[in-house]
């Protein structure tokens, strides 16, 4: 039996027990076919991305006479539905990663006796499966280098460090110019394209993208360097696969 982790509430704390191991779709490549007249076979424009997946759990559901049928079912989808958003969703079956999914199904309890249920809970999913060791902080205190063993690009959390005056930091080549004043810190997203204090106060104005994008981690190594005002910098990386 298995364990669902969603949205930091456990399945178990529920009486929910996974009975398989779940169903799992990979990703679809997105590509654009465009047909020419008088040639054989469609153009292919690979995006580089990939649509969203399903990740489908078959689950038993007890209510051990303690409360009623219906309130315990009822109980399993304010679960199902306690964020508008994405969100983290872990299991016991894969425990070196993590899903951002949300729950937008009508789900169909099987009734056992008023006393179980049995259901199927299909969460939608981003195409990533983010290992769980890319979310390890690595911090700079000058040029250095990270390396990245997926064959994916990854999109990275930058922690910067200033002393409140101008500076930059370089990724692989892409500069991010940080101008005086910003503060003492901030996070560049390039997930997010965004640029924000720890508290969530935006510095997107404080920031000039000179090669006109966030940094991001190629696959293999990536040299990091950041100067003037940049005191020190930490990359949580997200590393993920499909």
């Amino acid at each position: 039996m298995g364990v669902i982790l969603f949205n930091n509430i456990s399945s178990r704390d529920l009486g929910i027990e996974v009975e398989t191991f779940p169903k799992y779709e990979s990703p679809e490549r997105e590509y654009e076919a465009i047909h020419v007249p008088g040639r054989n076979g469609d153009i292919i424009i690979d995006n580089g991305t990939y649509k969203n997946t399903k990740r489908t759990y078959d689950v038993s559901i007890a209510t051990y006479n303690k409360i009623g049928y219906s309130q315990k079912m009822s109980s399993v989808v304010r679960w199902l539905h306690s964020t508008s958003g994405y969100t983290r969703l872990e299991d016991s079956y894969d425990p070196e990663f993590y899903f951002l999914a949300y729950y937008n199904q009508k789900t169909t309890f099987e009734n056992l006796f008023n006393e179980a249920g049995k259901a199927s809970l299909v969460f939608e999913c981003k195409p990533q499966k983010y290992y769980k060791y890319g979310e390890i902080v690595v911090p700079f205190t000058g040029t250095g280098k990270i390396q990245n063993r997926t064959s994916e690009i990854a999109l990275p959390q930058i922690y910067v460090t200033t002393n409140n005056s101008a500076g930059s930091v370089t990724i692989t080549g892409v500069t991010v110019e940080i101008l005086a004043n910003s503060g003492t810190n901030l996070i560049l997203n390039s997930e997010l394209q965004d640029a924000y204090t720890a508290t969530g106060e935006n510095r997107n104005y404080y920031i000039k993208l000179i090669n006109g994008m966030f940094p991001i981690l190629y696959p293999g190594e990536n040299t990091v360097a950041f100067s003037g005002g940049v005191t020190g910098i930490s990359i949580k990386p997200n590393w993920w696969t499909v």
